[in-house]
């Protein structure tokens, strides 16, 4: 597709309606209508996934039905305990930019990190097969996405794969353990295909785990507190365990400041070195 089909598609998402009508209406500079939008997501947890079943979905999203967690393997589908998951099938500007600057694969890849994120954290535990129901794909792409996705060191935790193992880390875990590793923003946009904003919310999350686990909260509280899965707070706990030592402590430090320095936002993204 060519950068203008491109550029066309960017201006239909929600994040383009909102920032027009703060630049139109209130006459913002458009660096400042993207603070705001950024501020917005960070309250309102705009970029969660409610698995509260009638929630209205948001554009580019859907509904699907598929295993719970932890049913067991082996039985007729009919006798399977099911729930219904809210996946986001296209997250409007986060996947447009990861299109420029990559390909229609690795878009797709990016996105069964996303539904497999999702579903796990909604009590859910997605068939590779669901995955390309959902993504429009045959069985086989999927696989072969998942084989290319392991070779880089994901742990792609699909029904079939989480049968009698743990969680595994998820890319967001990932994503934060490299940047702990001194990696730059640039650095993590090509080796995990994702945009700078995720890459800025998943550290600024990390953050507010860490700064709450300071503080002596549990990982239930500080799952609920974060607006996560208590799966992920505790993933994010053995991160913390694991860097909190002073080689890495200006990392963690920073990474706490963008919460406990007086803003809610995700710091700009570095534009080169280690920052």
């Amino acid at each position: 597709m060519r950068r203008t089909g491109l550029d066309r598609l960017a201006v239909k998402t929600l994040d383009q309606r909102f920032r027009h009508e703060l630049e139109a209406g209130f006459e913002t500079a458009p660096r400042v209508s993207q603070g705001i939008l950024d501020l917005a997501k960070e309250v309102f947890s705009l970029d969660a996934v409610s698995g509260d079943g009638p929630a209205r979905l948001r554009p580019g999203q859907i509904r699907q039905v598929i295993a719970a967690a932890g049913a067991p393997h082996g039985r007729p589908l009919c006798d399977t305990d099911m729930v219904e998951v809210t996946w986001t099938l296209d997250a409007g500007e986060e996947d447009l930019d990861v299109l420029r600057r990559c390909d229609q694969t690795a878009l797709r890849q990016v996105r069964i990190l996303r539904l497999i994120d999702e579903a796990l954290s909604q009590g859910g535990e997605p068939t590779q097969e669901d995955l390309a129901k959902a993504l429009g794909v045959c069985p086989r792409t999927i696989r072969s996405d998942v084989a290319a996705l392991e070779a880089e060191g994901y742990l792609v935790g699909t029904r079939g794969k989480r049968q009698g193992v743990g969680r595994g880390q998820s890319h967001k875990v990932l994503i934060v353990e490299l940047y702990l590793k001194r990696h730059t923003y640039t650095e993590i946009m090509c080796r995990t295909r994702h945009s700078a904003y995720p890459i800025k919310r998943y550290l600024h999350t990390f953050g507010r785990v860490v700064m709450l686990a300071r503080k002596g909260l549990q990982v239930r509280e500080i799952a609920h507190v974060v607006a996560i899965s208590e799966g992920l707070a505790q993933e994010y706990l053995e991160l913390y365990q694991q860097y909190n030592k002073p080689e890495h402590q200006d990392r963690l430090e920073e990474m706490v400041h963008m919460i406990s320095g007086g803003t809610q936002r995700p710091a700009p993204a570095p534009k080169g070195g280690a920052g």
